[in-house]
């Protein structure tokens, strides 16, 4: 999707890391959605309606183009959906880290 054509409303009202912790699904799969890189599949429209409780009108209408004036002043960066994405990553292997220290604390107790 260009950046003159619509987006989909439901990323317009909720950031992807929210629809990342309520549907389950990656920031960086969501990103591509919202993209365009991807078409959203009739699963992820079903999860997405289901876990939002709004019909898919309200979250898979493309919303109209903004003409450039009215574009708000925090238009993203070309990667910020890399830097997202990788933000996430970055945070799923510090837990995992977290994990195996606590494992190996537990593991020498029985040592």
């Amino acid at each position: 999707m260009s950046s003159d054509e619509g987006q989909y409303l439901i990323f317009l009202k909720y950031t992807r890391e929210y629809l990342s912790k309520v549907t389950g699904y990656s920031k960086g799969y969501l990103s591509r959605i919202a993209s365009g890189a991807k078409p959203p599949s009739e699963v992820f429209i079903g999860v997405c309606c289901h876990t939002l409780k709004e019909p898919q009108d309200e979250l898979f209408k493309l919303a109209e183009p903004q003409p450039a004036a009215l574009l708000s002043a925090q238009t993203r960066q070309p990667n910020q959906d890399l830097i997202e994405t990788i933000d996430e990553l970055a945070s799923r292997l510090t837990r995992a880290e977290k994990d195996i220290a606590s494992l190996f604390a537990e593991l020498a107790q029985y040592r």
